[in-house]
């Protein structure tokens, strides 16, 4: 009896013992999850004005009608170089990103929904009857129209958008804070972020900045911030907020020490990244020393690289656009800034898009493929995968300590270096690099002010 009860109690401690353990052995059991998928757009400056016939009826329709309106025009072939995005391409890059990735975990849109000088074709079409109630309302239609688009192609699929220079009533690089505009745009974009918006009802209305949880990663955070603020070009021709810029900034130092206090790793889209516009810097005369071109404002970078500083490794990557080219950009405090190319093709630049893979549990990304059309077969050619980030460069992750790799390659191996600038304006003969000035590309890789570009490039 004494051998039964010890038995019976030897069973039982077993039990219990395996009752305490379950939980972590489950958890160690537990498959990782899978490789999750996003996608990466910009730049789509979509244009209504295309065809002209179509205009009239479309600024006395309800934005429901317009898919009907544009399905009857006579223009049927994409946009050409030097053109923003008409109807027909629109579709096909719907289309594309549809098949390159039929269920994504999630979409980012680093800015710029509405064609360029939307003003002046406006005025042109309406030379008479225009006005400013007319105007407005277009551009609301507009933005509309393509945002129901995108929900169309991508039902239930969480979609966030950052503000472009062009996105705006007032007029390029003149986006209001707390104006009409960011007020009718809540209202249009709120829907598109899903049951979870953050920040976005209370801090979107006031500068176009927002801050939700990440929708697969936890403990992270997706940051949208409206850099056209920071840009150098920016004048706050139309609002009454005297400096949108430090209130953006202050608001990103809280989120950023909040993120860092809880843990979490932050992503920022933006629109306008921040360092040297190196085809604007090529193009400009003077001294080499004095010639540099930032993209942002220096108090404003200056600021921003402090309020990294203070939460050091919180963010985790960076997406931006605005350049309508593939890039990337490593600023001298750390981490990196992917740009994505544009789907306008109005810099000579063939439209392009980007499928990212990453790991939905550490939010970890392992890399992409960019799919892009080439335009100018005009009409006889498939959207196609241009690259594999993984294969051409050799890497086996996408972040900071590959990219400086690459960077290293671009400068030191001329088969790299040839790669990066094809694919730099997506394949594209007319926007390619001049090969003299390859140095000034590759030091704006590394370039976050005009004194670190100029120590790179300019002779010494």
């Amino acid at each position: 009896m004494a051998e039964i009860s010890n038995r019976r109690m030897g069973l039982v401690l077993f039990i219990a013992a395996l009752w305490v353990a379950w939980p972590a052995m489950a958890q160690e059991a537990a498959p990782a999850p899978p490789a999750g998928t996003f996608l990466s757009i910009s730049d789509i400056h979509f244009d209504p004005f295309y065809d002209p016939k179509l205009v009239p009826q479309l600024a006395k329709a309800d934005v429901e009608a317009w898919k009907e309106i544009f399905a009857g025009s006579e223009v049927t072939a994409w946009s050409t170089y030097g053109s923003d995005t008409n109807y027909p391409l629109l579709r096909s890059t719907l289309a594309a990103l549809q098949s390159a990735a039929p269920k994504p975990d999630f979409i980012l849109i680093s800015g710029d929904f509405l064609g360029h000088g939307f003003q002046n074709s406006f005025d042109k079409a309406f030379p008479d009857t225009g006005s400013t109630a007319a105007f407005e309302s277009f551009v609301r239609k507009t933005i509309g129209f393509v945002t129901a688009q995108l929900q169309e192609a991508f039902p239930g699929v969480p979609i966030y958008p950052a503000l472009g220079n062009n996105d705006s009533y007032c007029g390029d690089y003149q986006i209001d804070p707390a104006g009409p505009f960011l007020a009718a745009l809540q209202g249009i974009w709120r829907p598109l972020l899903g049951a979870d918006a953050g920040t976005f009802e209370e801090t979107f209305p006031l500068g176009g900045f927002y801050s939700v949880p990440h929708p697969t990663v936890p403990k992270q955070r997706i940051v949208v911030l409206n850099s056209v603020f920071f840009s150098r070009k920016y004048k706050n021709a139309c609002g009454s907020v005297g400096d949108p810029a430090s209130l953006e900034l202050g608001w990103l130092a809280y989120t950023l020490q909040r993120a860092a206090l809880a843990g979490e790793t932050v992503w920022i889209v933006e629109h306008i990244p921040p360092g040297i516009d190196v085809f604007s810097t090529l193009q400009a005369t003077g001294p080499c020393q004095t010639s540099p071109v930032p993209l942002w404002q220096a108090d404003a970078l200056s600021s921003f690289q402090q309020i990294l500083a203070a939460a050091p490794g919180t963010v985790a990557a960076s997406f931006a656009g605005h350049t309508h080219i593939d890039d990337f950009r490593l600023p001298a405090g750390g981490g990196f800034v992917h740009g994505t190319p544009a789907v306008s093709p109005v810099y000579n630049n063939n439209p392009g898009f980007q499928v990212f893979t990453y790991d939905r549990a550490s939010g970890a990304l392992a890399g992409f493929r960019t799919i892009y059309l080439d335009i100018s077969g005009g009409g006889n050619t498939p959207w196609a995968v241009e690259y594999d980030f993984q294969q051409s460069y050799g890497q086996n992750a996408y972040n900071a300590t590959t990219l400086q790799a690459v960077q290293q390659a671009i400068v030191n191996d001329p088969v790299t270096r040839g790669n990066f600038f094809t694919f730099y304006p997506v394949r594209s003969e007319k926007g390619n690099i001049d090969p003299q000035s390859w140095k000034a590309y590759a030091c704006g890789i590394t370039s976050s002010t005009p004194a670190d570009f100029a120590s790179c490039y300019c002779p010494q």
